[in-house]
C-alpha cells in the first residue's frame, strides 16, 4: 500500500471502529471462563498473514490473562517478542485527554475555557474562518478533545501524506503541522456544529498542556500518568529517550516506516511508544480509579457527543452491540489497539504493526476471553 493512501486508511480505521465494536459484541452472552492459552496464541498466529509482519496481544480479565506475540520484529527479521515496543499512534489521544482532565481536577484549566485563553491570538483567529467569519476564539478545550471544533485535519490529506512519504527524515515542528492545516485546508464546520476526527485539534491540546504546566508535553504524560501507573516502558518518541524493549517495525503496506522521522505524529494526537502490558496497565488503571481523583472525571471523559452520534467522548470511543454491551476503545494508524469492557472487566491491547483498518485479532481475542469459539481457533 502506498503511503499516500493514508487518508483512505485513516478514514477506514475511524469508520470501521464502530463496525468492529458491533461485531465484537455478537460474542457476548456466555460467562467469562479461562480459555486455554493456545487459543489466544492460535489467534495471534492466524493474524500474521501478509501484509501483517507480526502481532502482539495482551488479554486481561477475571480468570483470564495472556501476553504473547507472533510473527516478525521486522520483515525477514527475528521473531517478535511480547516485550517489544511499538508505536501507538492515535492511542495517544486517550492519554492526552486524560492529562487535560487531570489538569481540570487540579483546577489548572476548565474544559469549557476558550482556547484563546492559552494560545496566541494571531493563530487562533486564523484557525476557523467560515464564510469570512473567524470562529477560532470560540473553540473550547472540550471541543478539541471530542473532535467538534471543526478544524481541518492535516493528517488525512493526501498532499500532506505525500510530503511525509517524500521527505521521511524531515523534522516536523508541531506548529508547522497546524500551519499546514490552516494554509492547505478549510474548516469542516463552525465550532460545535459537527464532528470530524482531527489530529489538528490534538496538537493544539498539546500546546495548551504545555502552556498550563510550563513544562514539555512529555513531562506532563510522565508525571501525571506514566510514572504514577509505573508504565516504565512507555515514552514520547523524539521528545524523550527511548526506554523498554526495542521498537518494532511499523509498516504501511510494504513501506517500513521504522526509520521515518517520527515528528509527523508525535505531539498530542500521536507519538507514544509502548508495550501491550503497559497499555493494559493504562486501560485498567483508567477504568479502575487509578488515574483520576474523582469518579465524575471518568464520567466526563466517557460522555459522548450527539455530533458523533454518541460514539466519541474525550479521547476515547464507544460502541454498542448485541445485548446493549458497551465497549471503550481507541485504534492507532499503525495497527495498535486498546479496549476495555466495563461490565466484563476485560481489557485487550496490542498491535499488528500494519497501517490497516481494525484487524480481526481484537474481535477474536474478545470472543476467546468469553470462552467462545473463533475461526480458525476454538476454545473447547
Amino acid at each position: 500500500m502506498h503511503l499516500s493512501r493514508r487518508g483512505a486508511v485513516v478514514a477506514a480505521v475511524v469508520a470501521a471502529a464502530a463496525t468492529l465494536c458491533a461485531s465484537v459484541t455478537t460474542a457476548v452472552g456466555g460467562t467469562v471462563s479461562t480459555p486455554p492459552q493456545h487459543g489466544f496464541q492460535c489467534a495471534l498466529d492466524a493474524a500474521v498473514q501478509p501484509p501483517v509482519p507480526g502481532a502482539i496481544l495482551d488479554v486481561s480479565g477475571p480468570g483470564t490473562h495472556f501476553n504473547g506475540a507472533s510473527g516478525r520484529f521486522a520483515s525477514g527479521g527475528r521473531n517478535l517478542r511480547p516485550t517489544d515496543t511499538f508505536r501507538t499512534a492515535s492511542l495517544t489521544k486517550t492519554f492526552t485527554a486524560a492529562v487535560v482532565l487531570k489538569l481540570v481536577e487540579q483546577h489548572e484549566l476548565r474544559l469549557d475555557d476558550r482556547i484563546g485563553k492559552y494560545l496566541d491570538a494571531g493563530p487562533v483567529n486564523r484557525l476557523s474562518v467560515v464564510n469570512g467569519v473567524s470562529y477560532g476564539s470560540r473553540i473550547t478545550v472540550r471541543q478539541l478533545l471530542n473532535h467538534t471544533a471543526g478544524l481541518y485535519d492535516y493528517a488525512s490529506d493526501p498532499r500532506w501524506q505525500d510530503d511525509v512519504l517524500g521527505h521521511p527524515h524531515k523534522t516536523w515542528a508541531p506548529r508547522e503541522l497546524v500551519e499546514w492545516a490552516m494554509v492547505n485546508g478549510t474548516p469542516y464546520s463552525r465550532p460545535g456544529a459537527g464532528y470530524h476526527y482531527s489530529d489538528t485539534g490534538y496538537v493544539l491540546a498539546g500546546f495548551i498542556i504545555e502552556k498550563v504546566t510550563g513544562r514539555p508535553l512529555a513531562h506532563a504524560y510522565r508525571t501525571l500518568i506514566l510514572d504514577p501507573l509505573r508504565m516504565r516502558d512507555t515514552y514520547l518518541e523524539h521528545w524523550e529517550k527511548a526506554r523498554g524493549g526495542p521498537l518494532s517495525h511499523p509498516y504501511w503496506g510494504t513501506v517500513d516506516t521504522r526509520s521515518f522521522n517520527p515528528t509527523f505524529d508525535t505531539f498530542g494526537g500521536g507519538g507514544l511508544v509502548s508495550t501491550s502490558a503497559d497499555l493494559t496497565t493504562f486501560m485498567r488503571g483508567l477504568f479502575g480509579g487509578m488515574v483520576f481523583r474523582h469518579p465524575a472525571t471518568l464520567r466526563t471523559m466517557l460522555t459522548t457527543t450527539p455530533q458523533s452520534r454518541g460514539t466519541y467522548g474525550l479521547g476515547i470511543q464507544t460502541g454498542t452491540g448485541a445485548g446493549g454491551e458497551r465497549f471503550w476503545f481507541h485504534n492507532g494508524a499503525f495497527g495498535a489497539f486498546q479496549m476495555y469492557s466495563s461490565t466484563r472487566r476485560i481489557s485487550i491491547t496490542g498491535t499488528v504493526n500494519q497501517a490497516a483498518p481494525p484487524h480481526p485479532l481484537l474481535q477474536n481475542a474478545f470472543s476467546l476471553a468469553l470462552g467462545k469459539p473463533v475461526p480458525p481457533c476454538s476454545a473447547p
